[in-house]
């Protein structure tokens, strides 16, 4: 009887397993989102590979004389447009099915590297501890956000996921330059996440900023060098540009969409003229208590006893928070990032208490409504134009986000706790 236990686990991990596998096979050979975020990426490796690199920020450029998949903005650096050129050696449809493998590919390693990294601090919560590993995979075949790739062709947000997790191993052993590659190489792919690397370039000390400044630095001029100013020029106007625009609340999970509610809107689309001056009021109050957040945390963090690798630890998963909790726009699929630090927090779920432990809850079941196909039906079928609509969905949207930021102040003591006696 004794062996029960273990076994029921054994059994139900290999289930679970099981489903993850068939959900991701099946999810590769849909041919969902020819249109959407695929057509992005193919169209970039189609204009790299056709040495059209002055034309990869303008969708609606020819391509060889031919049309472009789609008409989605590419918003990676300048030189990162050569990592899709492979993709342009295929017809689109096989081409879609090979994105979608990557990124499964990229997301099971991720994951499983993850796993291996949290393990240490489940396996001290004893008998219990066994069954770290079918919860883990019972929260991936649920949390929507690893999902969404699938949904709009395939992502490179599972590559960017892969190297924070490599960027946690390798800053958890002060490996600082295998660190900072790879927070370049997020960076180039998704320039949205330059938070992580700014944030950690801040509390980390000298070495490690003077790596990053290094490593990036020396990127930036070897691209100018290749590709010349203009297109650099370009690409920063774009993302000037991008980072002040709104973003509907069905494919945006930032905290701001809250202060968006406010504007008056027609199926989702902002109206700039409508508002008046309180949704730019509430967003700056809503970023000016992210920002005290996490002053605020730092400055207590000081005076704890940690270990080395303890502070190091808590330093990574913060600056991973600071990304997506500052940021204006966060796509659905940027939350499987803030899978990293959720990961932690499920490892240390056998010493919350009750009231942590609802706070933990709902986090993720608030992910689980992330679904994108959910939220498309609740945008098409149910009346979200109205104000009262518009700011429940823009508060589940940002639920995620919102409940997370207050498990970080309310529950900042039981994080420290275990940080000190881990």
């Amino acid at each position: 009887m004794a062996n029960d236990p273990a076994r029921a686990q054994r059994v139900l991990l290999r289930v679970l397993l099981a489903l993850i596998v068939l959900a991701a096979i099946a999810a590769v050979l849909i041919p969902a989102g020819r249109g959407w975020d695929f057509a992005n990426f193919y169209d970039t490796g189609r204009r790299a590979a056709a040495g059209q690199l002055q034309d990869i920020y303008n969708p609606s450029a020819l391509i060889g004389g031919g049309s472009p998949q789609g008409q989605m903005s590419f918003w990676g650096a300048p030189i990162s447009a050569w990592f899709y050129a492979p993709l342009s050696l295929f017809p689109p449809h096989v081409a879609l099915i090979l994105l979608k493998l990557v990124a499964s590919l990229a997301f099971a390693a991720g994951l499983l590297l993850l796993y291996r990294e949290m393990l240490p601090f489940a396996s001290q919560n004893g008998p219990t501890s066994f069954w770290f590993a079918p919860v883990f995979a019972l929260l991936i075949l649920l949390y929507q956000p690893f999902w969404t790739i699938y949904r709009v062709g395939g992502q490179t947000t599972p590559i960017v996921f892969l190297l924070l997790v490599l960027g946690l191993m390798c800053y958890l052993r002060d490996r600082i330059w295998a660190a900072a590659i790879c927070m370049l190489f997020v960076v180039l792919v998704k320039p949205a996440f330059l938070f992580v690397p700014a944030f950690l370039g801040l509390v980390s000390g000298r070495r490690f900023f003077l790596a990053l400044a290094t490593v990036f630095l020396t990127t930036a001029a070897v691209s100018i060098l290749l590709l010349g100013w203009p297109i650099h020029r370009e690409f920063l106007e774009i993302l000037r540009r991008g980072s002040g625009k709104p973003s509907p609340w069905p494919f945006n999970s930032s905290l701001y969409i809250v202060a968006d509610a406010f504007r008056n809107r027609a199926h989702s689309i902002p109206v700039p003229r409508s508002g008046g001056w309180f949704p730019d009021f509430l967003r700056t109050i809503m970023k000016l208590m992210v920002l005290g957040t996490f002053v605020f945390l730092g400055a207590q963090s000081l005076g704890q006893e940690w270990t080395a690798d303890r502070r190091r630890l808590f330093w990574y998963l913060l600056s991973v928070s600071f990304c997506l909790l500052i940021s204006q726009v966060v796509w659905e699929h940027y939350l499987a990032v803030l899978f990293i630090p959720l990961s932690f927090l499920v490892a240390l779920f056998p010493r919350m208490k009750f009231a942590e432990r609802a706070h933990l809850g709902i986090i993720l079941g608030l992910c689980v409504l992330q679904n994108l196909v959910l939220v498309l039906y609740v945008r098409d079928h149910l009346p979200v134009s109205s104000f009262a609509g518009l700011l429940i969905v823009s508060i589940l949207k940002a639920g995620p986000l919102l409940a997370y930021l207050g498990f970080l102040w309310f529950r900042r003591d039981f994080l420290f706790r275990q940080l000190a006696s881990a």
